[in-house]
């Protein structure tokens, strides 16, 4: 395999979301870190394609012949629809070649896990694209916590408040659907846009919980509420309740109907104190009626998930940021709320306004930004609040969840 510190890389899918692969790939060889040796889709962008010529970037039509051709490369990017991710991910493992996949891993959860026996039955490693605190961000919540500047962490919140437009949900065959072809890709607003939040919600429980125990929480139970103003199937408006096993409660907040958008974060409450982490890498922690802001910027998230990859590799670093492992509990609290949920409710069109002009959401709904942070402050899901167009669902039990419907039936 590559020479140490110049790992050869692959690229499955050069559109969509891939074409910040690509962009990335091609400077950061052009930095020296890695070599980008081949990619791999039966569409390459014009822009692309003349990178390709220039930098002698070797083109296959089908991924099966450069998993084949490639042999001396060492890590395969697989930045695909949802659908293909396993599959492509078990081939390159396979075919003995580590991986870096694009998130949501898949859409159910035994899809997941036959990417998790591949890793393990190879011994291939296999990275997955969530953006989540950097390791800098991740140590100052940790050794926070573990000061007791905050006291014992009792609820981790997230709130995600998106704008997306009709233009986002016709980019792709897929988007905002809940299968196509026959195949799930449960693509929605936890799924796919908020992904990276409710993954580092859940990530970050478990590694408080094993701070100053060494035993880290599972998810056990969720409780889900999932509508759509949108004209899609699936999701655009979720709230969540998910259990931990240490008895810590993760509320989830996320809209893509909204006209007042801010920053996603995660707040972090304890008995005496709170924290907060947003997507600039900012912690601010609130404690002892002081407000202290900590930069834990560490570049972009790219080059972060490449960089670990190829150091866990070289024996650098320790272990992956994102493993397939923990990216698991992920999809089982995804799946779990799809099946609390049960249904994606549609907002009754009297509190939907739809756009009117260019850049406005694809269905705004009326007061979405209070409501949503309201749930977000005191904890409570939508139905909770007495919100009119919601609907209370029950919790649904995680423990030993091992395989989502393939043909769920989805009231819609």
């Amino acid at each position: 395999m590559g020479a140490l510190g110049k790992r050869k890389v692959l690229l499955i899918g050069a559109g969509g979301f891939g074409r910040n692969h690509f962009n990335e790939l091609n400077r950061l060889q052009t930095e020296g870190l890695l070599e980008f040796a081949a990619v791999s889709d039966v569409r390459i962008p014009d822009a692309a394609m003349s990178v390709i010529r220039e930098k002698g970037i070797r083109h296959y039509g089908d991924y099966e012949d450069m998993l084949a051709g490639e042999k001396g490369a060492d890590i395969v990017i697989v930045s695909t629809p949802i659908s293909f991710h396993a599959q492509m991910s078990i081939d390159a493992m396979e075919a003995g070649y580590h991986v870096l996949l694009e998130k949501p891993p898949g859409a159910t959860i035994q899809e997941v896990d036959r990417i998790v026996e591949a890793a393990q039955r190879t011994g291939k490693k296999c990275a997955v694209n969530f953006m989540t605190p950097s390791s800098k961000a991740q140590r100052t919540i940790a050794d926070t916590v573990a000061s007791g500047a905050i006291g014992e962490v009792k609820r981790i919140k997230g709130l995600s408040i998106l704008l997306r437009t009709e233009a986002y949900f016709h980019r792709t065959p897929w988007a905002g659907k809940l299968s196509v072809n026959g195949n799930l890709v449960l693509d929605g607003s936890f799924h796919n846009p908020a992904a990276h939040l409710l993954y580092s919600m859940v990530n970050l429980a478990q590694l408080l919980s094993g701070v100053g125990t060494g035993r880290a929480a599972e998810p056990v139970r969720v409780t889900a509420e999932m509508y759509h103003a949108s004209a899609i199937e699936s999701d655009d408006t979720t709230a969540m309740r998910v259990e931990m096993s240490d008895g810590t409660e993760l509320t989830f907040y996320v809209t893509l109907c909204a006209r007042e958008i801010e920053p996603q974060r995660i707040r972090i409450e304890g008995t005496h104190g709170a924290l907060e982490w947003d997507y600039a890498n900012q912690v601010t922690v609130y404690a002892d009626g002081e407000e202290r802001v900590h930069d834990c910027g560490e570049g972009t998230l790219l080059e972060r998930r490449y960089r670990n990859l190829i150091q866990s590799l070289d024996g650098l670093d320790e272990r992956l940021d994102v493993s397939i492992e923990s990216a698991r509990l992920f999809t089982l609290v995804a799946n779990g709320a799809f099946e609390s949920a049960g249904r994606i409710k549609p907002i009754p069109a009297a509190h939907i306004r739809r756009p009117t002009a260019e850049g406005e959401p694809a269905a705004y709904i009326e007061g979405i930004e209070t409501a949503i942070r309201e749930a977000f402050h005191s904890g409570r899901l939508f139905a909770e609040m007495g919100v009119p167009w919601a609907e209370p669902t029950e919790p649904f039990e995680l423990r030993d969840y091992r395989t989502f419907p393939q043909r769920f039936r989805f009231e819609l």
